[in-house]
């Protein structure tokens, strides 16, 4: 029953209850490390609706913050966590074989705790984009086993302390670092996968790359091989010609309405390693809130039962 009713809530959040909405992808973003609910209001403000998903990172020993946890879900938007096994201050990865013993299982019960008190679903990507080689948590540098085993060992631990609201997105780089390092050697197994999440960026530089070449292959393996809900999991533009982000952010979401498939997007709206920024009062902007205009995206993230 219990398997049944979460089938049924994963159906709700992703359909919603009008026909209008039936096919609707979530809206999502990164603000800010740390956003409130001002960050939420302004995007609304500046592109007419609100990030149903929010996007945080925490690194290992963090816990998700109290408050923009409160912030986050008064706004009716839920926590999209990126949660990442190692230390950011010195780029070293956790000890596996230390947490798979259960040294660490004081900071799992505490992290599982603050997650099972959020008054709505938490989506946790965990471990992201294995099939590259630049985190220590990539596949060349722990190996496939313990990569799987870890990923387990920490759904298996949520899941044993009744944390139904936890939904667990499996998430891969949109092409593979190097080639031989595909993305299905990492994947935990279908009970411990929620969601499918592909990331990918148009870097600009020497090669000015649309969205549709960036993600149509890896959207078409991953729909055949897993049958999951499919989620656009980071994206982002950088800058280019007068006129050129613009057309890119146009085609890019109706690029997104024609992948049925695919259920909720987090862009990023930050400037980071390059400029990812939609500025409202540029033509950027403009388009990404004419194109959020369309039905075929929902920023309402109904609490599931």
């Amino acid at each position: 029953m219990r398997r049944n009713l979460f089938l049924l809530s994963v159906f709700l959040l992703f359909s919603g209850a009008s026909a209008a909405s039936e096919r609707a992808c979530l809206t999502g973003a990164f603000l800010a490390d740390r956003p409130g609910r001002s960050d939420i209001q302004k995007f609304k403000e500046d592109y007419g609706k609100k990030p149903a998903l929010v996007m945080v990172f925490l690194d290992w020993n963090a816990l998700p913050d109290r408050e923009s946890l409160r912030d986050i879900y008064a706004e009716g938007s839920r926590l999209f966590l990126t949660w990442e096994p190692w230390t950011t201050a010195d780029k070293k990865g956790i000890d596996y074989g230390r947490v798979l013993a259960g040294a660490d299982d004081a900071y799992l019960a505490a992290f599982a705790a603050r997650v099972k008190s959020a008054p709505g679903e938490v989506y946790i990507r965990f471990a992201h984009e294995a099939n590259g080689d630049w985190y220590p948590w990539s596949g060349p540098a722990v190996g496939r086993d313990r990569y799987i085993a870890l990923y387990r060992h920490v759904v298996d631990f949520f899941r044993a302390r009744g944390v139904d609201n936890a939904r667990w997105v499996f998430s891969v780089n949109w092409e593979d670092a190097p080639g031989k390092n595909h993305f299905s050697l990492y994947y935990p197994g279908a009970r411990y996968v929620d969601l499918v999440g592909i990331d990918g960026y148009n870097w600009g530089k020497n090669r000015w790359v649309s969205f549709e070449r960036i993600f149509a292959r890896r959207y078409r393996d991953v729909v055949l091989r897993y049958g999951k809900p499919v989620m656009i999991s980071e994206f982002g533009s950088a800058s280019g010609a007068p006129g050129m982000k613009a057309r890119w952010i146009r085609e890019a979401m109706k690029t997104i309405c024609r992948m049925k498939e695919i259920k909720a997007f987090v862009l990023f709206n930050v400037d980071k390693e390059a400029d990812w920024r939609f500025p409202p009062g540029e033509d950027s902007g403009q388009a990404l809130k004419e194109a959020l205009a369309s039905d075929c995206f929902s920023d309402h993230a109904p609490v599931s039962g």
